[in-house]
């Protein structure tokens, strides 16, 4: 059995270098790094799945992730958290499970940095040559997708420019990392098309379709950049010498442009917008109004209304509302579980049935080797007692043309 648990982590990691999901294997790697260094400590064997966003976005992208830790031995307890289950074994017995695991990541990450994804050297090509790190008039740009769908939103992408390169140049690194991205086939779906021996491929999102994005500062009061500064330097409009920023992609849904940077600036965008459609009538007050922090309950406001929970338009405001549907995210999830230990248990029976099988094979033809000696055997003693009798025979007559002779 334990054999069948490391061909599972070794198909799982197989899949996650395929669909590069480095952030998963590194923090696999990590997870089996600190069990084999502290295999004694109970501490290391539960992690906090419920509590750690983290941690939980990571695993949430990525079921042969979490198919990983489940061969491991990890399973769900009742607080929502995974404990590891070391199956009656002691410590010492579940050592060598864990060198085989981190040997496992440790291959399936150098295998992964050893050989860019091709998608990943052509954007890196059509950009400015990559300054060190460290080096004058360097500076590090980092953006994280908002909406985009499942694939897109979350995800962060950064890289380092020249403090002389201009907008331009980061607006095709972000619209490249988003292609990158969306062409990455979903996690869920490629975790049971793997199983099979003929899998499908998946079809990944158009990226054209969230090529309308906004790009955000959020240092600078949640500064939205227009198309005119894309042939700024990063240094005139204050980027350097590191930036954060926000990428919010336009949804199908979404037709008026100022819906992206009132999504993540909240009231300030909002003001900036009806300044725009009310034209030159305001009066100098206004206008001042717009450089302004918005209010905290604005911005508490703002953000509340990014996430569904709190959505007003699927109604569930209130407490008992989120519970629900906080009951039935984890119900979800541990159907998820369910299913992919359901693919373990009938991977791991296949394998018990092959095994069998060859087993049955090797008696028989054991059986049969022996039979066939036994044989060989019988028939050499049944010649050898009949050479015996004719020449005893010929014994006999000889003794008795002997007598007559003397006769």
């Amino acid at each position: 059995m334990a054999d069948a648990h490391v061909a599972s982590m070794e198909q799982r990691a197989n899949n996650m270098v395929a669909q590069r999901a480095e952030p998963a294997l590194r923090l696999l790697h990590t997870i089996v790094t600190s069990l084999h260094e502290n295999a004694a400590d109970p501490r290391y064997r539960r992690l906090p799945y419920s509590t750690n966003r983290k941690l939980r976005s990571v695993l949430d992208k990525s079921t042969d992730g979490q198919a990983f830790l489940m061969a491991l031995g990890y399973r769900l307890d009742r607080t929502g958290d995974l404990t590891l289950d070391l199956r009656g074994r002691s410590v010492d017995g579940v050592r060598p499970l864990y060198s085989s695991a981190l040997s496992t990541l440790s291959r399936a990450l150098q295998q992964l940095t050893s050989s860019p994804a091709p998608r990943e050297v052509q954007l890196d090509q059509s950009l400015p040559p990559q300054p060190a790190e460290g080096s004058a008039g360097v500076t590090s740009v980092t953006v994280k997708f908002v909406k985009g769908g499942p694939d897109l939103h979350g995800t962060v992408v950064s890289r380092r420019f020249d403090a002389g390169d201009t907008l331009r140049d980061v607006k095709r690194f972000v619209e490249g990392s988003m292609e990158i991205e969306l062409a990455r086939p979903r996690d869920e779906e490629a975790a049971f098309s793997s199983s099979s021996s003929a899998a499908a491929a998946v079809p990944a999102r158009d990226a054209a379709a969230a090529a309308d994005y906004q790009l955000v500062d959020r240092a600078q009061q949640n500064r939205a950049f227009a198309d005119d500064d894309a042939d700024t330097t990063l240094q005139a409009l204050g980027l350097w010498p590191s930036a954060n920023l926000t990428a919010v992609v336009r949804d199908a849904s979404e037709h008026d442009p100022s819906a992206l940077a009132h999504s993540h600036s909240g009231a300030a965008a909002e003001d900036t917008h009806a300044q725009q459609q009310s034209g030159r009538g305001q009066g100098q007050g206004q206008r001042q109004r717009q450089n302004q922090r918005p209010l905290p309950s604005q911005l508490l406001n703002a953000h509340k209304s990014r996430h569904e929970v709190y959505s007003s338009k699927r109604a569930m405001g209130t407490t008992h509302s989120v519970k629900r549907a906080q009951a039935a995210a984890a119900a979800e999830r541990r159907a998820a579980q369910d299913r992919v230990m359901a693919v373990l248990k009938q991977e791991a029976k296949v394998q018990d049935a092959t095994k069998a099988s060859q087993a049955q094979a090797q008696a028989q033809a054991q059986a049969q080797v022996q039979a066939e000696a036994e044989a060989q055997a019988q028939a050499q003693m049944e010649l050898d007692e009949a050479m015996a009798l004719q020449l005893a025979r010929e014994f006999e007559n000889e003794a008795a043309r002997t007598q007559a002779a003397q006769a």
